[in-house]
Parts: structure tokens; sequence; C-alpha cells
């Protein structure tokens, strides 16, 4: 890290210096960043060289301090590391903020430290030196804070066009280098330990977009970029390739052949380079956001086929720990360390929205079978709410007819920073529920893209204005629509020159009509992975039609959905006409296959729709649901998964169209 400071340091200076008294005044711009720049020790001779001297005793000093001199020793083992120009830079905006008469203190009582080998007088000095290194933390913290805000402010500002420009995407990478050694520094409460995990939080989202956006043509084609592009750089870039960060190399995956390829690799002639992989690369940086302080995965799966799953309980009590306000739309509730972070997050002023599925909230009263009753975690969030808890608001909503339910699974993070406030969404097929974690295929996406969450946030407050506040006795009621669901007018995603929406809702909000356009549109093969799989005559003529035009579709649904001869009915039709289907068990004993997704061109570049919609008219026209629409990084890896789960699959079995027909859920 230290070798990497100078850099950092010199980059991250803005047009702001700070003089030998902590005073600010601008630079003009031909000063350039290395006109003294903010972390400088100018006028302060001989501090660099006591602080080798301190660096060099701290380093051999028998001296033990316990736990009631962890100030001290915390200064201690900042002052260890400054042996080196680039880590005492770290400590300038300190020292600039004393007097001459502290600086020179502070020089006097290093020297006598190190001369002295009276344990109870190095306490004494140590002390000494720590009160004034803490008045200079004191005074210099805000300004570095604020110093740190507007570079960030700039930086994102930056972003929004993204890719970066060269020289805006080297200062996030350098900022983000730097942020670990200023918070030790700096940071001396939980405010100020917040605004630094935001920053890291916002320089690591303004990195991955900039990498995503450069790789992006690279993806579409499956093709490996030269060497000495920005592509290449960046790919092969040691910073990128850290096992700690989940940062890893590149991977070239295929549904035959993985192999990992290192900036190694690129001393390849070209010709070798041109390798032919059915699958595009995925560099695994940019598939990153941070949520709660940590490097995530854009898209997870809470089981995987011969591996271990993505912890998803652990992520959603992380985001809800991080937000200062969640909006969330919910089917099923019984996740303990979800319901638990609520809890503890609304004792602390956090503020949650909820909107709860009504017959989840109610089974009883909707003439549910079997022992159902309303689970303990939602039971825990009635309580909370029936307690008066002022952050918590709690909505039920019916979906409409006699089956249709609140479907939509999603949940928008409102995640404070320096500037305001960024927000995550996440959703996909998975319930909040122990029986999705630990038996189900299931997806989860997380989203920072503005306009998507917008919608879904328009979405939210439109389904929160025709639900019902909860109270003890609510009976089962449809509810009054008297507006528009809300759509996406622009229809901004754009896939083989036909124009999509970013994301879709139902009741009556399009989705069954984008996926039709989604198959329609695809030019080499279509992937419809659902649970339900019961396509209304429309689709199932839209389906027939592309593969009597020679496209390629495969269709994967659940095995226990199969059962159902309209399911089963509805898969023999496209078998006929020339589809590949199969059907698959869920991942544990119980399980299902959970998914939602519909693909086009998924091995060229394509659009993959996921959430919470199965494919049937009651989903699109009587549930409340939510579907978006996604390029990569979430197709490679969504391709990928369903790639796995495809050769685990069977035959479907349609002796069971002899079978007496049951509900279809086309039905209206």
């Amino acid at each position: 890290m230290k070798n990497s400071w100078t850099l950092a340091l010199l980059l991250i200076a803005t047009p702001l210096m700070v003089s030998a008294m902590g005073t600010a005044e601008p630079i003009t711009p031909e000063g350039g960043f290395l006109a003294q720049p903010f972390f400088s020790l100018s006028g302060s001779a001989g501090i660099s060289s006591s602080l080798q001297g301190f660096s060099r005793w701290s380093s051999n000093s028998s001296l033990n301090l316990n736990s009631e001199d962890a100030k001290t020793a915390g200064w201690v083992e900042v002052l260890k590391d400054a042996s080196t120009p680039e880590s005492q830079r770290l400590l300038a905006p300190l020292f600039n903020a004393l007097n001459a008469k502290s600086k020179a203190k502070i020089k006097g009582q290093i020297r006598a430290l190190i001369s002295s080998n009276n344990p109870q007088r190095q306490r004494v000095l140590l002390s000494q030196i720590t009160s004034l290194l803490e008045k200079g933390r004191k005074k210099s913290a805000d300004q570095v804070l604020d110093f740190l805000k507007k570079y960030a402010k700039n930086l994102a500002k930056d972003s929004e066009d993204a890719p970066l420009s060269k020289e805006s995407f080297e200062k996030a990478k350098s900022l983000d280098q730097i942020l670990a050694p200023l918070a030790k520094i700096y940071a001396r409460n939980p405010s100020q330990t917040s605004e630094i995990n935001s920053l890291s939080q916002t320089v690591a989202s303004i990195q991955s977009k900039h990498i995503s956006k450069t790789l992006e043509p690279y993806w579409a084609s499956g093709k490996n970029p030269e060497p000495d592009s920005e592509a290449g750089k960046i790919i092969s870039d040691p910073a990128f390739n850290s096992d700690t960060a989940r940062k890893g190399p590149l991977w070239l995956k295929s549904a035959e052949t993985q192999k990992v390829m290192t900036p190694n690799d690129f001393n390849l002639r070209s010709s070798e380079l041109q390798i032919k992989f059915p699958h595009i690369f995925i560099p695994t940086h940019s598939d990153l956001i941070k949520i709660g302080g940590q490097n995530v995965k854009r898209t997870l799966f809470p089981n995987v086929p011969n591996g271990t799953g993505d912890d998803i309980p652990a992520i959603l009590a992380a985001g809800n720990n991080t937000s200062n306000s969640t909006q969330i739309m919910l089917y099923e509730e019984t996740l303990d360390e979800d319901v638990a972070s609520i809890v503890e997050g609304l004792k602390q002023g956090k503020k949650f929205e909820i909107i709860a599925d009504y017959s989840n909230l109610f089974p009883e009263k909707m003439g549910r079978k079997g022992n159902r009753s309303r689970s303990p975690q939602l039971q825990k969030l009635v309580d909370e709410y029936n307690a008066g808890n002022p952050h918590l608001k709690l909505y039920a909503l019916k979906g409409l007819g006699s089956i249709g339910i609140q479907h939509a699974k999603f949940r928008i993070w409102n995640v404070p920073h320096f500037f305001g406030s960024s927000q995550i969404l996440e959703t996909g097929s998975y319930n909040y529920s122990t029986h999705s974690q630990q038996n189900n295929w299931e997806n989860v996406v997380f989203i920072d893209d503005k306009k998507i969450i917008a919608l879904y946030q328009a979405f939210f407050n439109w389904a929160k204005s025709i639900a019902r506040p909860y109270s003890d006795d609510l009976d089962p009621q449809e509810p009054a629509i008297d507006s528009s669901i809300p759509t996406d007018s622009s229809l901004g995603q754009n896939f083989n020159g036909t124009s999509l929406p970013i994301a879709s809702f139902s009741p009556n909000g399009g989705t069954g009509e984008a996926w039709a356009k989604i198959i329609n549109a695809s030019q080499k093969d279509a992937f419809i992975g659902m649970f339900g799989f019961y396509p209304w005559p429309d689709l199932v003529a839209t389906i027939v039609s592309k593969l009597n035009s020679g496209l390629s579709i495969r269709v994967l649904s659940d095995i226990h959905q199969s059962h159902n001869p309209a399911s089963i009915a509805d898969m023999k039709k496209v078998k006929d006409a020339g589809a590949e289907v199969r059907v698959i068990a869920g991942a544990g004993e119980t399980g299902l296959f959970h998914n939602k997704l519909v693909i086009g061109d998924g091995k060229n570049g394509g659009i993959v729709a996921t959430g919470s919609t199965n494919m049937s008219f009651n989903g699109n026209r009587h549930n409340f649901e939510n579907t978006v629409y996604l390029k990569n990084p979430y197709l490679g890896a969504l391709v990928d998964y369903l790639e796995a789960l495809w050769s685990m699959g069977t035959e479907p079995d349609y002796s069971q169209l002899s079978a007496p027909q049951t509900q279809n859920p086309n039905n209206p």
C-alpha cells in the first residue's frame, strides 16, 4: 500500500492549498496538481526526520501500552508507519494546522523520547506528543473531510457521462487507495468513520461504472481487448487482481471450458489471443457494488451447482444497516437476520416503509390450507408497528381478483454520502424466506442505475397510494386503482434496434409485451428460465413464429410446476414447434427452480429480463409484480447460471397431459 501512496497523494490534490497555519487559498489552473499540494509538509522543517526517528524507535521499543493508553497506542501505530515521505504526507494537514511553537515542541519531545531509557518518562513524553497531535487532528479533520467531500463531488460529476477520462479514472483509483490510512488518522467518531466509508462506496461505484462502460463493447463481441488499449490496461492492472478485494483475474467462460486469463496471457501472439469461446467474458471487478462497506457481486445466487451459494440474508442486513431510509415490497418474510436488522435500525431512527402481501399477513382470512399462519418474522414487524414506532410504515396490499397477490420483491436503500445520498436497488426472483435461501435456485441483482431506481421508486409510491395502512382487523379487499401504473415512457433500453423499457410492473404494466419484443428481436437464440411457465395464446404464437423462422429457443422450468397439465400442455406446444424444453428440481429436497428469466441473444451480447413476474396471465394481470431489463455484467452471470442448471435438467413427462385439468393460471 505504501508504495502507491506517492502517486495517490499527487493525484489526489485539488485546486486547494494549505499554508503552514492551515488557511486555504485557491491555486491557479496553471499550478496543476504539483503546485504545493494539500498534503505537503512545507513549512514544517525537521518534522520528517523526527518522524523517521520515531518510527525506528517505536519499531524496536519494548514499552508496553495497556488498554488505558488506547489513544496513545493508536497514535504510536500511526507514527510508526510514518517513516516514508508518502506516509508523512498523510499527516501533513495535521502538522500544518499546528503553530510553529507546537511543532517545535513535538520535535523536541520525540528527540527526548528516543534518547530516554526510562519507561515512565517515555510514557509521559508519549502522552504529551499525543495531546499535541490530537489538537492538530481536531483542527484539521473537518478540513480534510471537507476536502474529500468536494473532491468526491467533482469525481461523481465527471462520472455522469461514463466512461471517465483517463485522468479522472486515475484520480478515483488513487483516492480509493488512500482512504483507509486517511480514516486511520482523521476519523475519530462514528460520523467521520461513516463519511469515509460512504466516500469509499462512492469511489468504488465510480470505478466500477467506468470499467463496465469501457469493457462493454468487448462483452458484446466476445473478443479480448488489445493489451495496450484502455480496456487491456484495466484488466491487466494488478490493482484489479487482488484476491482480498475479490477482484480476481479475467475469466473467460463457456459451457464446456473455463480458463483463467492473467496479464501474462497478453504476451501471446495476437492470433493466439483470438481464442474461440462460445461465451462472453466478465471481469469480476466491474461486477462489484459496495454494500455496507463490503464489495458484493451485482448478481448473486443463494445456491449454485457443485458449490457454495451467496449469503443473501447477511447482505440484506448489511444494506439495511447502511441505509438511512429503506422502501421494501415483499411477498414472504421469514429471514431472521433481515428482520433483526430492520428492528435494530428502527431503534436507531432509520426509516422503513414496507408494503407486504395481504395473504401472508392474514393467511387465515384468505382460507390458506393446513397450519399456515403469519410468520414469526412478519409478526415482529407487526408488533413494532402496533407499538407505535414512528419510523416504521407498514402497508397491506392484496392482488386483484380471487387469486391475485402482492408478489413484487424488491427494496431500495438510500445510503448517505458526503454530498447527499445514493440509492441501491435489490431485486430478482428471491423471496425473503429461508426456503429460498436454503432450497431454491434463485437470483438476486443489485442495481445503482439512477433511472431504473427512479422508476422503481415511482412504482413503490404508486403501490403505497392504493395499499392500506396495517391494522389487525383488515378484511380482504381488492385495491381501488384510480391512477395509471408507472411505465417507462422513454423506452430507454435498446435491443437489436427494438426499444424496450428499463423496467415494467404489474398489473397491466406491459411486462408480457416486453417479453414478446425480446423474443421477436432475438437474432441468434432465446432462453426462457421460468418457475411458472404458462404463456397465454398470443405469447405462445410469438414463440412458435420465431421457432418457425429458425430461432433457437430453450425453455427451462420447475419440475413441480410441470405437474400441472396447463403448464405441460404449453411446454408440449413449443416443443412440437422446435423448442428444446427441460425441467429441473430445486437445490434442496423441497426446493424449486424459482427464477423468472427471459434472455435474448445471451451468447451474443443481448439482454435479460428478471424480477418477480412468472410467465402467466395471472402474474401479468392480477398480481403486483416487478421486472427489470439488463445487459452486462448481469447478463453474463445469469446466462452462465442458467446454462449450468440447463445441463442438470431433464425432459418433461408429457404423459401427464392425460391427467385431469387443474386450475389454469391464464384463466382471467
